[in-house]
This record gives C-alpha cells, structure tokens and sequence, in this order.
C-alpha cells in the first residue's frame, strides 16, 4: 500500500569558479511524494525559481549567467507539470517575501503537493553557514552576513514548516567576490550543511570547499545539465543527479564535481515513465506463498536499489538471486554498464599505475584520479587541495572503504579527532549509504561506538567490514585486559569474517588491496590465538568442585575469569553476593578477592544454581547455569580423593601373631567404589573384598556389609610378600592395579 513520505530539505548546487573562502551555491527545491511501491506524482506542483544578477556593489560584481539559469529551470519546471513563480534580482525583502507567500501555497496545497526552489545569484560562507546574496546588500565581512543575507539554513527551515512533503533542494550561487576574498581565500568553496531533514536530498553544484565555473556560455554547466536530466522519464532524483554530475565532471574536466546528500526514504522522480514491467514483478512477488516478512524485506529492498547504482543493484541480485525483480536488475545492471557508482575491477590497477607515477593530474575527470590526486597533494603538504581531492572522490559515490579511512586520518591529522568526527556526522546526516554511515561510526567511542556497529550488523549480516571493526573492540590490544565474554565474541566475530572474507565479501571494499590484506592477517592472526581456547569454557566459564563432609556439601566455584564480587542464586531464591575473603588482597587490582565457595545441606538432592560476577571492567556477566547432582558429585569426589590417595588405600598391623590387612580407609570412601579386589602374592587379584552399602547422609562412617566390626581386615597369609589390588569405582571406570607390600605399621 502506498504512503507518503514527506520532509523538506536541501541540494546545493556548486560555486562558481573563484579563489573564495566561503561561498554557498544556488538553491534549488523539489517536494515530492515516495510511495512505498514505486514513485507517484502527486496531484499538484509548485516552484519558485530566484535568478539575482544585476549587483553592483563593490564586494559583489553583475552576473551573467543567474537570469538566464532562472530562465532555463522555469522552463524546464513548467514543462514537468510545475507551477511557477518566478523572481528576478531581487533584494533581501523581496526574496523573504516570495519565499514567504510560496511556502503559504505550499502549505495550501497539502502535503501531498510537489515543491521546488532554486536560487542562482552570488553566495557565500561566513561563520560555518551558507548565505545567498541579495541584491542592495552592503556586504563588506562575516558580521555583516547575519544582517544582509538571506541565511541557507532559514530558507529550509521555512520551507521544512510551510511543507510536511519531501523536498529536493540545489544551490547555484557560488561567484568568485572581493567579500568572499576578504572574508578568508584560504577556505573556498561551500561549507558543509550540520543537519538534514530525514525525508531529504541535497546536491551542491561542486564538493564542499571547492568552487564552481560560471559557464562560457548563456547557462552554468550544472544548472544546464539539472534541466536536461529533469525532464528525462522514470529517473529517480538520485539517478538524475548521478547523470548531472557525469555531465558536468566532463564539461569542466574535473574542476567541478556535483555533490548529493540523500536522506530520502522512498523514490521521487520528475517526469514518471512507464511501469508495467516493475508493476507485474510485483504482483508476482504478492502471489507468492510463504513468509510474509521476507516478502517484505525483499520489496524494501528492491525499492531501495532500483534506481541506484549498479552496485546497488547487485547486491539485490546477491541477495535475492532468484528474487522477483532479479530480471530488471540484470537488466537495469547491464543498461549502466560500469559508469559511476559502482565498483570497477580496473579501479586498483588503474589507481595503483598513477600512484607509482607520483604525479598531480592536472585536469581529472574519473574517481580513482581524483583519489590519487588527494593522496599525493596529501603527501607534498598541500592539505586544502587533498581536502578538495577527497570530497571530489567521495562525490561518486562508489562503495570503498579505505579512502574514507585515509581521509578520516587525514581529518584527525589536521583537526583532531573532534573535528573529524563533525565532519563526518555532517557528511552521512540523513544518508542511506552504507558506506558512509558505517565509516561515520568508526569515529565514536566506546560503548556507542560498539552499540553501532552491533546495529550494522543486525541490519546487514553480511557486512565483513563492521565483523572486522567490531572485533578490534573486543581484542587485547583495544582492551588491554580481556574478560571470557570479550574472547568469546572476538572468536565469533573474527570466525564470521573469515567465512565472509572466502565469500569475497570484504576485498571487494578496497582500493589498496595491501590494506585489505593486512587487516585479513590480523585477524588471521587473533583467531589462531583465540582457537586455543576451550569452547566449553568460553560458552560457560563457571565450574564447581564439591567436598562432602558429614556436616553437608561445600562447593568451590572455578570461573575462567578475573573477577571482583561473585553472585549466586539457590533454586528459589535471589541472587547473593558470596562475599570476601578476609585480608584477601588481590596483588593487580588492588580489591578484595571474593569468596568462592557456596554451602549445601547434606540432604540436598539435585539442583541448579545461577552464577553472575564481576568481572575486571565491573561488568556483570552471566546468569551462567550450574547443575548440582549431590549423587554424581559424592561419587566423583571421593574417587577424586582415593585417586590422589592411592598409597593408603590399606593398611597392615599384627595382631595376635597374625599379619593383618585393613580396608578402613577404602570404606571411609566407600560411595565411590563398586568392588574391591585384592590378592595375595599374584598380579592380578582373585578375591573380592564386600564393601557396605553408602549411606548419603553419613559417607564416610566405618560400616561393613555384614555389619560385624572385625570385617574391616582381613589375615594375610604367612610369608606373604605383597597384596594387589584393583578397584572398580560406580562411574564405571577401573583403577590401575595397585602392589601393597606387606610392612607392618
């Protein structure tokens, strides 16, 4: 069923081509309706088109190219099923008076309603904020921005409250000024928006702190292109402006490069195009029998991917090989070819080849040059062009990883790790690309930074990159101490990216394949050490000893495990703190060490007792189960006992001119043994020894099985050299034969 998703927000276009520090581009706003089955138009569409050319101050020289910008958008707007209003050099009460009256029929129209904004005239950063330039405007530093200029950030909150729908938004309306000299020459180009609206997209007209070209002809080659792509049938928003930012990438040879920001949670398209084909996939995925919710999962989706890249739509097809839209995207997949968005198998190679060159590329048109130019202008210290380098690159939009890793250092080099936290949060605000988001919270800390990573893979099971950084938060060397549960999920985060890694899963990330490979090695690396482990332990790290007196049981918990207080809860019963030893100092930490034994009564018949503790980084672990059989243990611990005990199994003594042997110690532990045999003078014994039955409640009473006392010995031959003996304990095991020579005691 279809459902409006509806929030406005902006796309800037690119500044014109100048040596400014702060400039802002033309704004451009389009409000849309996303249906979750497919984008719709709505009933009605409305745009206000600003073109300021006529300046004439001395920070701000005429125009050529705003009206006829403003021109070619109405145009192409009215020929789209807009209404428009159209607004020529205007001054700052005029623009806030149309923007005023256009966001009134906005909100007349109701949220359903289609708008859009655009703005071409001069621009400029000031304090971190964008700003258009009215007309009349005395402009001479960054104080007078507040008072003069129409701030960004106003148009879209006056837009975002006049229309509950969706919103596109571009500026074009970045001049090169004597204001945006004077204000700072050393940081060009558009500054970064801090927040976007969910529901929105933005595309600058070039990379922020880069600036844009004017155009040699009536338009500027950005505004030029966003009219032909505009009216092109079936094209998502996301999928014009890909096809602007080629357009433009080539006219200027790589000086400008469009820059999209996407928060949009469904498809908005300009001029719809037929749909019967995607229509009848999915009527076929409706008839389908069997599980709803992936029914579901797999129409989001492909509603997510269609009109992305080819990237995008391979991962529907890995998904959902057989899937109900695995047609259109093979088709779809096939249509793009390799251009932008998607990964190339040439983009190593080729990158690796002008790496080893070392050389600037003067006029660069495809990513991997522009990424290569970052790295080198990286290297020589010309860190304000390798900045404008990297946006470039990361304007195309394709799924690699490792340069948004040399760039986050490269932010923390220059700006601390604050400053490059900041600008990623502005760069990913409101994005769906996985990649962005996902290096986004690379840059948190902690528990948020594990919380996230734990969500990516929630969301995305198959994502070896998040296995990968998530275990380097459970690992030693993050940690410096590692608790049971911090092993056991190390081992099973690094167990699940290797799997992932032999299904091609993570190199496919990389350009520097040498950076792929260490970080496989690492892990590599920590999983052979984890493998040493028990599984057993790390799945439950608690175990018991038991001791059996005639006074009832005491339990000696093991934990596998550094630990400051240990909790244990009875059958029916809260959970109880063990308490300390007493004086008991641990010599790392400096804390008592807790007790580690729990009484039983002797009469306890099987049970199951709960184990928590503390352990080195005061994090509760467990409840951990322990299952008490007093029968087992009561076998098992006076075996254990005879077995560490063997040399006193028996014992002589004459008597009366006899030599006389004693079983008192084997019937003390008489509940672990299920026959005595003993011999006289021959290796293997040929007599048998009846031992009384075990009395739970008093184990270790001298009885005998005929219940005469003097049954506790037996008379040893005259001349007897030594006695063997063997037991057979009730577990089912047998003792080694064990030779006893005959010296009295």
């Amino acid at each position: 069923m279809p459902g409006a998703c509806t929030i406005a927000a902006p796309v800037l276009g690119p500044c014109r081509e100048m040596p400014m520090r702060r400039s802002v581009v033309a704004l451009f706003l389009i409000a849309f309706v996303m249906v979750a089955g497919g984008p719709v138009r709505a009933a009605e569409r409305l745009a206000l088109v600003i073109g300021n050319a006529g300046y004439s101050s001395s920070t701000m020289t005429a125009l050529k190219n705003p009206t006829n910008d403003a021109a070619l958008i109405s145009d192409a707007l009215e020929k789209a099923g807009f209404t428009v209003d159209t607004v020529l050099d205007a001054d700052l009460r005029t623009m806030k008076r149309a923007i005023a009256s256009f966001g009134k029929k906005l909100t007349g129209a109701g949220p359903d309603a289609l708008g859009m904004f655009y703005y071409s005239g001069h621009g400029f950063q000031a304090n971190g904020l964008n700003y258009l330039a009215p007309l009349k405007a005395n402009l001479e530093d960054e104080v007078d921005a507040e008072f003069e200029a129409l701030s960004v950030d106003w148009v879209l909150g006056k837009l975002e409250q006049a229309h509950k729908g969706a919103n596109v938004i571009v500026l074009d309306a970045c001049r090169n000024t004597a204001l945006s000299r004077s204000i700072n020459a050393a940081n060009e180009g558009l500054a970064l928006l801090r927040a976007t609206p969910r529901g929105s997209f933005i595309s600058f007209a070039t990379a922020p702190g880069s600036t844009a070209t004017d155009g040699a002809s009536l338009n500027s080659p950005y505004t030029a292109a966003i009219a032909r792509e505009i009216l092109r049938p079936g094209q998502t928003v996301e999928t014009a402006f890909k096809n602007v930012r080629r357009s433009v990438v080539a006219e200027t040879g790589g000086k400008q490069v469009p820059w999209d920001h996407s928060s949009l949670t469904a498809d908005i398209v300009f001029v719809p195009a037929d749909s019967a084909a995607e229509g009848e996939a999915v009527a076929a995925l409706t008839q389908k029998s069997g599980d709803q919710s992936a029914m579901q999962i797999e129409l989001q989706l492909w509603n997510d991917v269609k009109n992305g890249s080819g990237a995008e739509l391979q991962l529907y097809l890995d998904r959902f090989p057989d899937g109900a839209f695995a047609g259109l995207a093979k088709a779809r997949l096939a249509e793009a070819g390799g251009s932008g968005g998607e990964i190339t198998p040439q983009m190593e190679q080729l990158f690796a080849q002008l790496a080893s060159r070392s050389l600037i590329v003067d006029n660069p048109t495809e990513p991997y040059e522009f990424y290569s130019n970052a790295r080198l202008n990286e290297i020589k210290g010309n860190f304000l062009k390798a900045r404008q380098d990297y946006l470039k690159f990361f304007a195309f939009g394709l799924p690699y990883v490792d340069p948004h890793y040399r760039f986050q250092n490269f932010l923390k080099a220059q700006e601390g790790r604050a400053g490059a936290r900041e600008t990623y949060f502005a760069l990913a605000a409101g994005t769906r690309d996985p990649i962005l988001n996902f290096v986004t919270v690379l840059l948190n800390d902690g528990e948020q930074r594990v919380e996230e990573l734990e969500g990516v893979i929630a969301r995305n099971p198959d994502f070896a990159l998040a296995y990968y950084e998530l275990s380097r938060d459970f690992s030693l060397a993050r940690l410096g101490r590692q608790s049971t549960a911090d092993k056991r999920r190390e081992l099973e985060l690094l167990s699940r990216f290797m799997e992932l890694v032999d299904e091609g899963q993570f190199l496919k990330y990389f350009i520097d394949q040498q950076l792929a490979a260490d970080q496989v090695e690492d892990a590599r690396t920590r999983l052979a050490a984890l493998s040493f482990l028990s599984r057993k332990v790390l799945k439950n790290p608690v175990s018991l000893t038991s001791m059996r007196s005639n006074q009832g049981w005491m339990l000696s918990l093991s934990i596998a495990d550094q630990v400051e207080e240990i909790f244990v809860a009875k059958e029916g019963a809260e959970f109880r703190s063990t308490g300390f030893m007493q004086g008991a100092i641990h010599p790392t930490t400096g804390k008592p060490i807790p007790y580690p034994t729990v009484e039983l009564p002797g009469h306890t018949g099987p049970t199951t007792l709960q184990v928590r503790y503390r352990d080195i980084r005061g994090e509760t672990q467990g409840p951990y189960e322990i299952n008490f059989d007093p029968d087992t243990a009561l076998v098992a611990g006076q075996k254990n006992i005879l077995e560490q005990m063997s040399n006193s199994w028996v014992s002589y003594r004459k008597w009366n001119g006899k030599m006389l042997i004693y079983f008192t110690h084997l019937i003390s532990y008489r509940c672990a043994i299920d026959s005595v045999e003993y011999g006289f003078d021959i290796d293997t014994p040929d007599r048998e020894y009846r031992l009384a039955e075990c009395d739970p409640n008093n184990p270790h009473a001298v009885a005998t099985a005929s219940g005469n006392p003097s049954d506790i010995y037996a008379t040893v031959p005259r001349g007897t050299g030594f006695t063997s003996l063997r037991l057979t304990y009730k577990d089912g095991t047998t003792s080694e034969i064990k030779r006893f020579d005959v010296v009295p005691q």
